[in-house]
């Protein structure tokens, strides 16, 4: 009988504490869901990679610096988006080697491609107008690369809009053309995107960002 009772009392104890945890955890106030933002800062501001990362150098590349902008996805200052289109050099910074430029393709990996640029490397202020995270991932996991030019399709539901992102499974990112942060709206705690299929067919469906990566510089 004893032995019963205490059961019971202890019973009785935990259904009573966890009645008071359901009823405080319904009274506290729920955490708005937000887009986390990344930024990885691969090289230093003397022209070397951080530990950690590791350089391939590209010796059959060429790249123009001269007169181009700053990447859309720096956070720090003479983070250039090199041309041509070709070589994806979505982020490139001066190189402590002379006439060689360190690019991060991918913000998600610890990867730097080491490739030669022709004529000066251009100065320029970051953040620009119209900033964009180089990489999203969206609520359903996938992932998805800023565009660097080329040729893109339509999309059949919106003629005059653009793909800015392209995604391993949703498709592409599509936005107006000249909308700011290349389609990423930032207006609420949790960004968001509209994808469609690359074709431009089929519906268009609006998504949640849960992380954007950006790039800076590590003072060394």
């Amino acid at each position: 009988m004893r032995g019963r009772i205490a059961v019971s009392v202890v019973a009785v104890a935990c259904a009573a504490g966890l009645a008071a945890f359901a009823s405080a955890a319904a009274a506290a106030p729920a955490r708005a869901a937000h887009t986390l933002q990344i930024v990885v800062r691969p090289v230093t501001s003397t022209g070397h990679a951080v530990s950690g990362f590791h350089v391939a150098s590209e010796p059959t590349g060429a790249l123009d610096c001269s007169d181009v902008g700053a990447s859309p996805g720096a956070v720090s200052k003479n983070i250039l988006e090199c041309g041509p289109s070709a070589e994806y050099a979505i982020a490139c910074w001066k190189s402590a080697t002379p006439k060689r430029a360190l690019c991060m393709r991918n913000p998600r990996s610890h990867k730097l491609a080491k490739i030669r640029y022709g004529g000066p490397f251009a100065h320029r202020a970051a953040p620009r107008e119209g900033s964009a995270p180089l990489a999203i991932t969206l609520g359903d996991g996938d992932k998805c690369s800023i565009r660097d030019g080329g040729a893109w399709g339509t999309l059949k539901a919106h003629p005059n809009w653009s793909g800015e992102y392209s995604c391993v499974h949703d498709g592409v990112v599509w936005a107006p053309l000249k909308s700011t942060h290349y389609g990423v709206n930032e207006t609420h705690a949790q960004w968001t995107v509209h994808t469609a299929a690359a074709s431009g067919k089929g519906p268009v469906s609006v998504r949640k960002v849960t992380r954007a990566y950006f790039v800076g510089t590590k003072h060394a």
